[in-house]
């Protein structure tokens, strides 16, 4: 490309600059590549993908359970692939503008230090961030800093060096394909015998030029000065001489080494696939972000460069066919309930079904029943009798209501209780009879229950240890990126057995498996085997309430017999119209082996939340889908009021009340905020965004009325009491399954704030 009116030398020689009018024809032509970048730059400034924990794993890679040196290098190593393939793509596409790129040795290297700008530019955004986000969210020291720093620069340069060593032996310039030079003085010379007719057609090419005007193609570009290396300049060399065809031989040599590079890449890809259950091959999954990157990156610019126009059509039969083959069933991948037996007959999912199991009276009557003596073993072990033993002091219960939230919830839930616990000597979870919720939370009320169970039997457990704050705040997020984009994206071939029963390895048995590697195999266990001790009152009831899609129904998942939590109430007459809102789970499943799904399953069903877990597909006719309780239900109030209102004669008349505690992820408040911008895209968007933005205030305000209301039918106090996360800038801490050490302490530090110190007191005082 030539400017007519450019007859300044210096102005010229800058304005024709290699690197620049490379860039230039990035943003005219090759904006795709450039948008690759952009991405990658919002990722790691925190811009994008903040709520999904992406940063994270760009910016705090984890290797075999640790964060060191040599994460940042496995992570730099595949930026460094990255980078190889933007300049690959980049020459594949362009190198035909720049005829006088054939007649240099090296062509390769010397296109990849002129298109430079760009990777260098990124790369000193990345550290900037690197080093930033390490000195204020893991707090390391410098040393640490410096270290990690370089492991990344080192896996960058490594990668980048052992490319271009291929390169320099694998590409040719036209003095090594066709055995002719020209020296500097501008004399052509030949090397071979072979090369005597080319020498001929050069000369005839001279002598043309001496007559006529130089010859500028349309798709040629000018160039006056490149970089022969990083520090030095030199001036671009005449190519008008040479013949076209021989020039695109060159270039066409030259891109057909690069496929070399997308197989090394692809055998890479499937090899990290096909052994992740080995640890040394469970790479950052920030890694896998620039592998997967990489690959795209080179087909797309492969395809490009073959189809050049039909290019576009090419992608978009390419995407309908994707869509197409993926509703066939070799290509949809279902996520199962592990412990469910898929290959029974499945169950009925009919409304007649349902209605069924709402109007069987025998059931309610069972499980109430059960309920009740669950009740009277909890009463007893909370009564408190007087000294002369004349008296007794009716006990306060608690029911346990756990925000969703990710890792955050988890962590919030299991230490705001752990230390409650503590500081009331244990009292805390002993008058807990039932925990309500959804997502994180209910995980880390899992995880605390349990450690409440083990203390009971074994002494080595010390329930309130920061072992286990620590275990409960451990990574997630890195096994299950790295799963879905090594695994997930592609093909499912991997299997593993529970009994007779198989399943099918995916992100869903990725988190499973990393939550019992972070719990030490604690939870590793059945619904059943939670029943007895549920049954004895040994440990509170947990109802997990899962979103079903088909119909925005709850399923009900309890060890324990539950139908009165979606059935008609005992000796009332309810019309037969109303709609049964809940499945309950160990019935609706008992032919497919309800009591042998495994805990983690139950509790993974209940914190589904889209991208992050996969929807969950349940053995039934149709079949059930399910999601994140938070959908229906962010912190089990309604299921707790429901619980409340079946049992209300019963805990009226054996309690002095009702203790609702709340340990809320964000702050209890409601702000009014402007909407003045009336923008096109805030007028296109606002409608759906402020529902969903808004999803959690509508719950608080119905969960606030049905407390209100149950004033009315509950003889006795109901006392709500609020734990909530309100550690300087709650938005900060990402929901995700992923904790920086400064939002592990910002967590920790919740509890000491004014409201919450007087939450406990409050909770202290109705205890006593």
């Amino acid at each position: 490309m030539t400017l007519p009116f450019t007859k300044n030398q210096t102005f010229r020689r800058l304005y024709y600059f290699f690197p620049l009018q490379l860039f230039l024809l990035h943003l005219r032509n090759n904006q795709l590549l450039l948008l690759f970048w952009v991405l990658l730059v919002a990722f790691v400034c925190r811009w994008v993908g903040v709520k999904y924990g992406v940063p994270y794993l760009l910016l705090d890679p984890e290797y075999l359970g640790t964060v060191n040196y040599w994460s940042y290098f496995i992570l730099g190593f595949s930026c460094g692939g990255f980078i190889m393939a933007y300049h690959l793509a980049s020459y594949i596409a362009n190198s035909f503008r720049f005829h006088f790129l054939a007649t240099l040795s090296r062509p390769f290297y010397k296109y990849c230090v002129n298109n430079s700008f760009v990777p260098m530019l990124f790369i000193i955004i990345y550290l900037w961030q690197i080093i930033g986000f390490q000195y204020e969210n893991e707090m390391l020291s410098g040393k640490e800093i410096f270290l990690n720093s370089l492991g990344f620069v080192v896996g960058v340069t490594l990668f980048i060096l052992t490319s271009l060593s291929y390169f320099f032996t694998a590409n040719k310039d036209i003095s090594h394909l066709f055995g002719i030079s020209v020296d500097d003085k501008g004399d052509i010379k030949t090397k071979t015998k072979i090369a005597k007719p080319i020498l001929i057609m050069l000369k005839k090419n001279m002598a043309w030029r001496e007559h006529n005007q130089k010859r500028i193609e349309p798709d040629e570009w000018t160039v006056e000065t490149y970089l022969v290396n990083p520090v030095k300049l030199a001036l671009a060399r005449d190519t008008d001489h040479y013949d076209r065809a021989m020039l695109r031989d060159v270039f066409r040599q030259n891109h057909f080494t690069g496929i070399l590079f997308v197989i090394i890449a692809l055998i890479s890809f499937f090899i990290i696939g096909a052994f992740r259950e080995y640890p040394v091959f469970q790479v950052p999954a920030g890694a896998s972000i620039f592998l997967i990157l990489t690959m795209l990156l080179m087909v797309a610019s492969a395809v490009q460069a073959w189809l050049r126009k039909w290019s576009v059509t090419f992608f978009v039969v390419l995407i309908l066919l994707i869509n197409f083959l993926s509703g066939k069933d070799f290509f949809n991948h279902e996520n199962h309930a592990y412990g469910l037996n898929y290959t029974k007959q499945k169950a009925a999912f009919s409304f007649q079904r349902l209605e069924e199991f709402k109007n069987n009276k025998e059931n309610f009557d069972n499980d109430f029943s059960q309920t009740i003596s669950i009740l009277d073993k909890w009463r007893k072990k909370n009564t408190v009798v007087s000294a002369d033993k004349q008296s007794n002091k009716k006990p306060k219960l608690i029911i346990l209501s756990c925000s969703g939230g990710g890792q955050r919830s988890s962590a919030w839930t299991f230490y705001s209780m752990q230390y409650i616990d503590s500081l009331m000597q244990g009292e805390l979870l002993k008058h807990t009879q039932l925990i309500v919720g959804s997502s994180g939370g209910m995980l880390g009320s899992a995880y605390l229950r349990e450690l409440m169970l083990r203390e009971q039997t074994d002494s080595a457990i010390n329930i309130y240890s920061n072992e286990y704050y620590e275990n409960i705040c451990r990574d997630v997020l890195n096994p299950i990126a790295f799963t879905y984009m090594v695994n997930d994206m592609f093909i499912r071939f991997q299997k593993f057995n529970d009994g007779n029963k198989i399943y099918t390895k995916d992100r869903g048995y990725a988190f499973e498996k990393q939550l019992h590697e972070n719990t030490g195999q604690l939870m590793n266990k059945r619904l059943r085997d939670y029943a007895p001790f549920e049954k004895e009152a040994i440990i509170p009831m947990m109802f997990l309430t899962p979103t079903i899609i088909n119909d925005g129904r709850l399923l009900y998942i309890s060890s324990q017999p539950a139908s009165y939590m979606c059935s008609k109430e005992l000796g009332k007459s309810v019309s037969n119209s109303a709609l049964p809102d809940g499945i309950e789970f160990s019935r609706f499943f008992e032919q497919q082996g309800a009591d042998s799904l495994w805990f983690s399953s139950a509790l993974r069903m209940n914190c589904t939340f889209p991208y992050i877990a996969p929807v969950v597909t349940l053995p039934s006719e149709p079949a059930i889908e399910i999601m994140d309780a938070g959908f229906r239900d962010n912190y089990g109030m309604s299921i707790a009021i429901k619980y409340l209102y079946t049992f209300r004669n019963w805990i009226s008349t054996n309690t002095s009340g009702v203790i609702i505690i709340q340990t809320r992820d964000t702050y209890r408040k409601i702000t009014m905020e402007n909407k003045s911008n009336n923008s096109l895209m805030n007028i296109i968007s606002n409608p759906v965004g402020n529902i969903y933005a808004n999803m959690f205030n509508m719950q608080d305000f119905n969960h606030d009325q049905l407390i209100q209301y149950a004033s009315s039918w509950f003889d006795g106090p109901i006392d709500v009491i609020d734990l909530q996360l309100k550690s300087h800038d709650v938005s900060n801490i990402s929901m995700s399954w992923h904790l920086t050490s400064k939002e592990k302490i910002r967590i920790r530090e919740s509890v000491k704030l004014p409201e919450n110190q007087q939450a406990i007191s409050k909770l202290k005082e109705l205890l006593q």
